[in-house]
């Protein structure tokens, strides 16, 4: 039987793996407000304007663009953020920080906040 850490960590690996893509180079995200190249490691808002962003808001937004429409909460996007092999203490308000500077920089209309549920962004627009 696996303890509850064994079992985090377990799916964590998993959903790691799942995230991969083969070493093929990921197609740009977008949802007619933000895109994002991946393979570039760039960030545009709707008027074509780049915007530069720390390694963790690219992370946050990338996550947010592979699924959007779905609402994540916190923990999940924790996870994407982090990775499974760091070792970081939850830190609600850097988590809140981390996202208030995203909206400040893309723009509030991008990241929608679900109260008591987490964050989305719309799908195409």
């Amino acid at each position: 039987m696996l303890k509850p850490f064994e079992m985090r960590e377990l799916l964590a690996r998993m959903r790691a793996v799942m995230r991969r893509k083969g070493g093929a180079a990921a197609a740009e995200l977008s949802n007619g407000l933000v895109s994002l190249d991946p393979a570039a490691h760039k960030a545009r808002v709707k008027d074509g304007e780049p915007v530069t962003l720390s390694n963790r808001e690219f992370a946050l937004l990338q996550a947010l663009l592979i699924r959007p429409g779905a609402i994540l909460s916190r923990s999940e996007l924790e996870d994407r953020i982090y990775g499974w092999g760091e070792e970081v203490d939850s830190n609600a308000v850097e988590f809140l920080i981390l996202i208030h500077v995203l909206r400040k920089k893309l723009g509030s209309e991008v990241i929608k906040n679900v109260r008591g549920v987490g964050w989305m962004v719309s799908k195409s627009v």
